[in-house]
């Protein structure tokens, strides 16, 4: 079986799985799916907060795709106190954001 990554539609809420990594559109709104990788599992669909910071998340560059070791993606903050913590802590200190969000 081929390796399959998940994507996921940020307006929607929705992730997807998909084996080949290439542009997909989200079949409900058309807009593009952004890869979320291979280690991801989606939040409810009515946690808006979740969502909020997978978006935070994502848009920073940073992804949740398997190490080469298995051991998952590393740290990624789970409520959005910890994003801003983190953000504050990047503009504080220069760290650039992504580096800052997967810091534990």
């Amino acid at each position: 079986m081929p390796h399959r990554s998940a994507y996921v539609c940020l307006d929607c809420r929705m992730s997807f799985k998909h084996s080949a990594y290439r542009a997909y559109r989200c079949p409900r709104c058309r807009r593009a799916l952004l890869l979320a990788g291979d280690a991801f599992e989606a939040p409810p669909r009515r946690d808006r907060d979740a969502w909020r910071v997978l978006s935070v998340l994502l848009h920073a560059g940073l992804d949740f795709r398997q190490a080469c070791c298995g051991c998952g993606p590393g740290y990624r903050p789970r409520s959005l106190r910890e994003v801003r913590e983190r953000l504050a802590y990047a503009r504080r200190t220069g760290v650039p954001a992504s580096r800052a969000l997967a810091t534990p």
